[in-house]
């Protein structure tokens, strides 16, 4: 059994970014998401548009009440895919912390 790539194994990456974009052309409540101390803050070096889309984690017995993070929110999730760090998950916002 390859578990290379199970997720909690090995290499569960955690984070706290901020929201910069939230029109999701798919209408999914996706956002992208600067991550502290992984994404430059260097806009130039890394535009907003060149973030990866993180996508919500919605509640299991209530699928349809999750409201999607407001801009400028801070926003914890996790990478799905690891230490490549391509395909971030948004768990939850932090309330209360501004730019």
């Amino acid at each position: 059994m390859n578990r290379n790539n199970f997720i909690g194994l090995t290499s569960f990456v955690w984070w706290v970014g901020v929201v910069e974009d939230r029109k999701d052309p798919l209408g999914s409540g996706r956002a992208r998401v600067r991550i502290f101390g992984w994404h430059t803050d260097d806009k130039i070096a890394l535009p907003t548009t060149d973030l990866p889309w993180a996508l919500p984690m919605y509640p299991i017995n209530a699928p349809n009440t999750f409201s999607k993070p407001r801009m400028d929110d801070w926003v914890v999730g996790f990478f799905m895919d690891g230490e490549s760090g391509q395909m971030p998950i948004m768990m939850g916002i932090l309330p209360g912390i501004n730019k």
